[in-house]
């Protein structure tokens, strides 16, 4: 499936929720660890560091309120 957003890899159905997880640890440690300038967010354009966090952590909650929790 081809990703929705610019530079981004497909995504696939099937991916293993272990490496879905590593995959999003990672990019969260990449992002923290980012000190040169941002580029403009594809949707909202120019935003600040803890805008883009702000935009970042409302789209992973918006994913992960699709999951249901097993009892």
């Amino acid at each position: 499936m081809r990703s929705p957003y610019p530079l981004r890899p497909p995504l696939t159905a099937d991916a293993p929720v272990a490496a879905s997880l590593a995959r999003l640890q990672n990019a969260m440690a990449a992002f923290t660890a980012w000190t040169a300038p941002l580029q403009p967010h594809f949707a909202y354009g120019t935003l600040s560091k803890p805008e883009y966090e702000q935009a970042h952590a409302m789209h992973l909650a918006q994913h992960l309120s699709g999951f249901k929790l097993k009892a």
